[in-house]
């Protein structure tokens, strides 16, 4: 393979230095990022700003029915859910701000956002979003389970839960699995698996018929 070799004058240290700089991302910390105005979806990871993905309809079926049995489980304690916030993981001078699915966090009224030291449970529901270099599976659980706190991840695809409490649990495929039929305990609050997932017209239609040949027998 060849390579095209740039002319004296542009292969300079100085030159150099100004292309890397050029190629190079800025990294911004949390205080930084939240101080831009954006009317985009957008989340920090590594120091690096992404667009959030689109959300289909089975992920914020999951996401509306996981919040709703969790904010009724955690009613009267010292705890509050939050949906689809960025939380600032490694603290406000830190680079991460993942815009979490659904975060346990202990309730208060905070001066900046959260971070790990506040949350109880951090929650991702994942479809295409679970694998890729900064996929749920790949960044953002590990991400979570190393800052000291337990993860979940609603498997859409496969139709489970999966948990995370430790580094051990990262060693594992699909760490701990729940899979439907069963129920997972998220923080003492149980909640039916298959509750979580959005049923297909030809589920729906099956499950239909059958309703209807009960009540006629």
């Amino acid at each position: 393979m060849s390579h095209l070799a740039l002319p004296a004058s542009r292969s300079s240290p100085v030159i150099r230095r100004a292309v890397a700089a050029r190629n190079t991302p800025h990294r911004f910390s949390v205080a930084e990022y939240m101080s831009l105005e954006t009317e985009r979806r957008t989340e920090l990871l590594g120091g690096v700003i992404f667009d959030v993905s689109p959300k289909n309809e089975p992920h914020a079926f999951a996401v509306t029915k996981l919040a709703a049995t969790l904010i009724r489980g955690f009613t009267g304690t010292s705890i509050d859910v939050r949906v689809q916030d960025p939380l600032a993981v490694l603290g406000w001078h830190g680079n991460e701000a993942p815009e979490v699915d659904i975060a346990i966090v202990r309730a208060a009224e905070y001066a900046v956002t959260p971070s790990a030291r506040d949350t109880l449970g951090f929650i991702e529901v994942s479809d295409s979003t679970y694998g890729g270099k900064y996929g749920d599976r790949r960044y953002k659980i590990p991400l979570y389970v190393n800052a000291g706190v337990p993860a979940w991840i609603v498997n859409i695809r496969l139709r489970q839960v999966e948990y995370y409490g430790c580094a051990a649990d990262l060693e594992r495929t699909h760490g701990i699995v729940s899979a439907e039929g069963t129920d997972v305990d998220i923080l003492g609050v149980r909640v039916p698996v298959g509750s979580l997932f959005y049923k297909t017209l030809r589920q729906a239609q099956r499950d239909s018929q059958r309703s209807s040949g009960t009540r006629s027998g």
